[in-house]
């Protein structure tokens, strides 16, 4: 019975040390990157119009990761904004185990929209970087950067009809409406304008045929509802949401 189990604990003892091994061996696998991706581009600039969507814009090549052992290694091209250091607004493409990728006008044109979707007509350079990912522990190795310049077109479409405010509060007065821009990132109308003391309404196309005020003073809006008083004059952010439920909402912040 002892020599049994004096050979239970022996086998134990051995079964420890070959799993601490190889844990140990998993982790210098996991911490020995040889080789980071080295990213190459067929351009540095491109030209972006809906006329061209379907050609080629650039392409992307790298070299491959090494880990230091064999393992299934997959790539994302990551874009962001220069100088951002990829800290926020990053727009990835994931490749899987290729080593290159081109995109069409197209394709790069919702790369930019997707990193800012209030880029259009912007000259805008963009940092772009592979990651290299290997295994489900999720070691990862990273490229140097490189560069693209374009202007985006607008690939989205805006409501047909333009919103605006007027009022006494604003600078238009009742004769002219100050023009409110969409959003395309909140899909909703904003305008930065001086307010003073005195009343304003939402409108559509300068007209009063589709108009929005405020009956309970609420921030929730009725058709042809009334008008939404303003007391404190200074420079003021007025964003129109069409989209809420169950009625249009507007916000007044002040700048």
């Amino acid at each position: 019975m002892k020599s049994f189990f004096t050979k239970l604990t022996g086998a134990a003892l051995a079964a420890t040390v070959f799993l601490a091994s190889c844990e140990k061996d998993e982790t210098q696998a996991k911490l020995n990157i040889a080789a980071t991706p080295q990213l190459t581009s067929s351009a540095t600039t491109a030209t972006l119009s809906s006329a061209t969507s379907a050609n080629n814009a650039v392409t992307y090549t790298w070299t491959p990761a090494d880990f230091g052992y064999q393992a299934a290694t997959t790539y994302m091209l990551q874009f962001a904004k220069q100088g951002s250091n990829f800290a926020s607004n990053v727009y990835e493409v994931n490749v899987g185990n290729a080593l290159t990728k081109t995109f069409t006008v197209g394709e790069l044109n919702s790369v930019y929209e997707g990193v800012d979707c209030n880029s259009a007509n912007t000259a805008t350079k963009l940092d772009v970087r592979v990651i290299a990912t290997v295994g489900t522990a999720a070691s990862t190795a990273t490229s140097t950067t490189s560069s693209i310049q374009a202007t985006p077109y607008a690939g989205q479409t805006a409501p047909a009809d333009k919103w605006g405010i007027i009022g006494s509060a604003t600078p238009g007065g009742w004769d002219t409406d100050t023009d409110m821009t969409y959003d395309f990132c909140t899909r909703t109308f904003k305008a930065t304008l001086p307010l003073t003391a005195g009343a304003f309404k939402f409108r559509a196309n300068d007209a009063w045929t589709l108009n929005y005020g405020d009956d309970a003073n609420d921030k929730a809006l009725e058709a042809g509802g009334a008008d939404i008083a303003m007391t404190a004059t200074g420079t003021y952010e007025v964003t129109l949401n069409l989209n809420a439920t169950p009625k249009p909402t507007y916000t007044i912040t002040k700048k």
